[in-house]
Parts: structure tokens; sequence; C-alpha cells
């Protein structure tokens, strides 16, 4: 789907890591351990496998499928990867039942370099409905659902990175 707007239904998380930005991002990504973070909720099942289908991941334009434990997947493609501090990606074709009511999502990572070698992610997810109407729908699934597992990732990712730099520090 063409990502050039729409009424979203969007929600935005923030962390502050004790931790310099590009060792911070490096190790974020690697294991992608924000979607490893990821539990299920009442609608959203644990993504259980990461198949890169074309490009390579996360350059521009790369598309990686993401498998649940329900057997179901989505596909996520790069729209921007301005390293370390933009990372841009839309998701479409859901195959859960939540796909019904969802044209495609994007998916932002905006990384801030803060004082004393700490730095701040700010993570916003935003849903398109595939039909107006539906909007209410879409965003009470962002709130129940899209906002505890992006809460609950970023927390685990927060006390990964914290432990691993402190004892990089140490």
């Amino acid at each position: 789907p063409d990502p050039s707007g729409g009424k979203f239904a969007s929600y935005e998380t923030e962390r502050i890591f004790d931790a310099p930005l590009e060792p911070l991002r490096a190790f974020i990504a690697d294991g992608n351990k924000i979607v490893a973070a990821m539990e299920e909720t009442d609608n959203i099942k644990k993504p259980v496998d990461v198949v890169v289908v074309s490009g390579t991941w996360p350059e521009e334009g790369s598309v990686r499928r993401l498998e649940f434990s329900d057997g179901h997947y989505t596909l996520e493609r790069v729209l921007e990867n301005d390293f370390p501090t933009l990372f841009r990606y839309q998701v479409w074709d859901f195959t859960a039942a939540a796909g019904n009511n969802l044209d495609y999502a994007l998916g932002q990572q905006s990384w801030e370099v803060l004082p004393d070698g700490q730095s701040k992610l700010t993570w916003t997810y935003s849903l398109t409905p595939n039909a107006g109407y539906k909007r209410f729908f879409v965003q009470r699934f962002v709130n129940n659902d899209m906002r505890p597992l992006m809460e609950n990732a970023l927390d685990v990712v927060k006390a990964q990175a914290d432990a691993a730099f402190a004892e990089t520090a140490s």
C-alpha cells in the first residue's frame, strides 16, 4: 500500500537509555531485540520467526516477514533508515483477525543523542483503518493491544541495554 497518509490510530512511547547512541543501536539491532521482546496481548501473538523476503534488512526497500505463534504473519518494508537517528517502516498483509480492519501500519523509531552519554528512543506506531468508520475500533486496538506490546517490549530492551552497558562501563 502507498504510505502517503491517512487517518491513523497512533500510539507513541519513549525510553531514555544510559548508553551512547551508535553502540546502543547496534546492540538493539543484534538479534532483533525489540521484536524478540514483544509479548502476546489479547489480540497480538508473539513473533516467533523473522524471514527476509527481499533485499538486505534493514536497508531501505528491504522486506521481511514476521511469523507469529499462531501461524499468522505480516510483512514489513523499510521506508527510511537514516542510521543512527531514524528508522521508518511500513507493515501490511496482516493475516490475523485484526487485519480485517487494517490497510497498513507505519512504525517509526526516532533516536536522539542526549547529554552525559545517554540516548532517547521515541517509538511511534500508526495504524490505518481500511474504512473510515473503523477508526474507533482500530484506536481501541491500539490502546488495548499495541500500547502494552510497545511498552513491555521497550521495558525489556531497556533492561537488557542497561545491564549490557553497565557491564562495559565497569
